[in-house]
């Protein structure tokens, strides 16, 4: 027998959007990576730090992307992160 709720297709506060079930800290991933992105094109740290330093910067952005935008874990996009600023950073260098 169909209950009272089911009859009226009463809205309860569980019938909406799952708060809980959103990925919060790869939305504020993307966020801040999309924040630093204008930050760092707008500021131009090139006229302020030496050439490695900001090209290694560069790959933070990317890291925050990279995190919002696959699957991957963030100890995996922090390891890719921290890589590719090292290369950067020696590639301008040398």
């Amino acid at each position: 027998m169909p209950s009272k709720r089911d009859l009226l297709e009463m809205n309860t506060p569980s019938d909406g959007p799952n708060w809980f079930k959103f990925q919060w800290n790869r939305i504020l991933a993307f966020i801040g990576g999309v924040g630093i992105t204008v930050l760092y094109l707008w500021m131009n740290p090139f006229q302020y730090l030496p050439d490695w330093t900001a090209a290694a910067i560069g790959s933070v952005p990317v890291g925050l992307l990279l995190y919002s935008l696959t699957i991957q874990s963030w100890k995996r996009c922090a390891q890719i992160t921290i890589g590719t600023a090292i290369g950067l950073g020696l590639g301008t260098y040398f």
